[in-house]
């Protein structure tokens, strides 16, 4: 019988690994990679723990993790953070082809790095796993609390007239007519700006330092996995920015931005589209457009004719373990 060894990945040649694995498994996102979850860490003041699943040598499954202290004091763990959607669990596909196996073979995986997760001194474990990875029942089957969560794909291998209806076409149009233009963009700071004016103009502060959204910019040109595009008014003015990231599975609407003055240009949606087209002519198969979680926000992507998939959060009860045991 084989069995499961789970370890913590060091740097070097276990990252390397833990890259081959996320970009070959179904789940694996870009918000998994270490240059990834190694930006965010050092922008923000976290640590990152991975947890590497291996079965005869090899790896076979892992989690990602932020590690930090609440209030200086309360150690906790997160598979997300500012800017970062999705982590948490990976898993490769399995050996065998029948139902039974499969599933086998992944809860194996999945219960064996629950179990070396309780062993460590966090007071809670928090865990959004992408929405291609939809089996969460051996998280709850072990007393994890679960929520659900909304987001929304677009086929880039389907015609992309078919995904904008009829009111998203005559915008796109109208949009055109007033002499939009899309072009690429590489100033980080000034779009920065941009995503400031945008919160405060809702009364909110920026979800994400400025430093993060340097780092991350570096690492997607770098690693040419995204770029920057702006719609500019006829004057030159900027009326949307948008930032597009992409794995080998699908592309992301990572950041949008828009200034007010402009919202009747229809400028986003042209942008939108625009990327739609780009992505396609790229080869990547899908859009994940985020958009699913606020009405307002599922309104404008509905427009776009997008299929909706769920995606799952899973928190782990250890603070309700420590209450009951002191009872």
């Amino acid at each position: 019988m084989h069995t499961f060894d789970v370890t913590e990945l060091s740097r070097g040649d276990d990252r390397v690994q833990w890259d081959e694995l996320v970009a070959h498994s179904s789940q694996g996102t870009i918000f998994h990679t270490s240059g990834w979850l190694d930006a965010c860490a050092r922008s923000l003041g976290k640590k990152v723990k991975i947890f590497g699943c291996f079965q005869d040598g090899h790896l076979v499954g892992g989690c990602s993790l932020f590690l930090e202290k609440k209030y200086d004091i309360i150690p906790v763990a997160e598979s997300t953070c500012s800017m970062t959607p999705y982590g948490g669990f990976v898993v490769s596909a399995s050996p065998g082809t029948g139902v039974h196996k499969k599933e086998s073979f992944s809860r194996q995986i999945i219960e064996s790095i629950l179990r070396e997760i309780k062993k460590e001194p966090f007071f809670s474990v928090s865990i959004l796993n992408s929405p291609d990875f939809p089996d969460i029942r051996p998280f709850t089957w072990n007393g994890w609390r679960s929520r659900v969560f909304y987001t929304y794909y677009i086929n880039l291998e389907d015609n992309l007239e078919a995904h904008a209806d009829h009111h998203a076409r005559k915008y796109i149009r109208k949009a055109e007519k007033n002499g939009i233009t899309i072009e690429p963009f590489s100033d980080i700071s000034r779009y920065y700006s941009l995503f400031c004016e945008t919160y405060a103009r809702k009364n909110l502060k920026p979800p994400a330092p400025e430093r993060l959204f340097t780092e991350l910019y570096t690492h997607i040109r770098e690693q040419n996995c995204g770029e920057m595009l702006v719609a500019r008014t006829p004057e030159g003015e900027i009326a949307c920015a948008e930032i597009v990231i992409w794995d080998n599975h699908h592309a992301y609407n990572w950041s949008a931005v828009s200034d007010s003055r402009f919202s009747n240009s229809h400028a986003v949606l042209l942008l939108h589209f625009d990327d739609l087209k780009r992505m396609k002519a790229r080869g990547i198969p899908s859009v994940n457009l985020f958009m699913g979680n606020k009405p307002e926000l599922a309104e404008f992507a509905a427009h776009l004719n997008p299929t909706l998939v769920p995606y799952y959060h899973v928190q782990s009860r250890i603070f309700d373990d420590i209450l009951s045991f002191k009872k």
